[in-house]
């Protein structure tokens, strides 16, 4: 029997992870700020809604309608959870799978040792502490399972695009570290928990290779056969507040429910095999730098 999954955000997670889902025979159904750009979706029965911050669903209880499986890839707007905002009190009263993609960015900067799911969170950034209250609303009302991602990267998002069109830069920051997570494994992670469900798990979504930023674009440009830009310091940069919280985050994450409990192994367990990944499915469309 077919199963529907709801997915508020069909972008760069939600939209392949739908794909994944269809071709297993799943029924998609989700929100975009931008329904024009799945087209080719919404043309092989997707039922596609606009959704924003400022636009709640207009039917929300039919658009819930026989849904058997939730989740939501938007991040926390603002410091609040756009989706439970809108429609928290029709949401309150679903009962199948729900799921919320976070960010890694809720667990403390800690130079030593990892960060796994059972780490205390304690974020350092504005971002981050928006993330952990959207979680605990989450699992307060459902006991929804989060998928705290780091760096998300794949085809198109990748050191690859700054190098090509000329705006890559290398910050260097001593100590500077974090994880990447390539889309290819998020998705078949999320699919894995889905299928094995289990009640207010909370699952970290991280390559085993924690790298500083330099060290990736540096390989990039390798595979790319082009010279890296010349490294900055943190002060040279100039960066927004924002921007300058990534570039001072000292985080290394690991899983202790990926393999163990999902018996996932990552496709990518690194970003040498990631990056190599990346360039391949873009070769047709990128095989020199502009």
């Amino acid at each position: 029997m077919s199963r529907t999954i709801f997915i508020f955000g069909l972008g760069y997670v939600g939209r392949p992870l739908g794909h994944l889902l269809a071709r297993k025979g799943w029924t998609i159904r989700g929100t975009t700020r931008t329904p024009e750009r799945l087209q080719a979706e919404a043309a092989d029965g997707w039922q596609i809604l606009p959704f924003s911050d400022s636009q709640p669903l207009r039917d929300p209880a039919a658009a819930l309608h026989g849904v058997d499986a939730l989740l939501t890839t938007i991040t926390a707007i603002g410091g609040s959870d756009p989706v439970l905002d809108a429609h928290g009190d029709l949401i309150a009263r679903f009962t199948g799978w729900t799921g919320y993609v976070s960010a890694t960015s809720v667990y403390p900067d800690k130079p030593d040792g990892f960060c796994y799911e059972d780490t205390p969170v304690d974020p350092a950034t504005n971002r981050g502490r928006a993330r952990v209250i959207a979680e605990q609303r989450w699992q307060d009302l459902l006991g929804t399972e989060l998928f705290r991602t780091a760096g998300i990267y794949g085809p198109g998002r990748s050191p690859f695009d700054s190098l090509r069109d000329g705006t890559a830069r290398i910050i260097e920051n001593e100590g500077q570290l974090f994880n990447r997570i390539h889309v290819d494994d998020i998705c078949r992670i999320i699919d894995a928990a889905i299928e094995s469900p289990r009640r207010g798990r909370i699952i970290n979504l991280a390559d085993e290779k924690p790298a500083a930023q330099g060290d990736v674009v540096r390989h990039a440009a390798r595979l790319l056969g082009v010279e890296p830009p010349a490294a900055q310091t943190l002060e040279e940069a100039d960066l927004s507040p924002m921007a300058r919280s990534f570039y001072v985050s000292r985080r290394k994450v690991g899983s202790k429910v990926i393999g163990p409990e999902l018996g996932i192994t990552l496709r990518y367990p690194d970003y040498e095999s990631g990056l190599a990944a990346v360039l391949q499915a873009e070769q047709g469309d990128h095989a020199s730098p502009r």
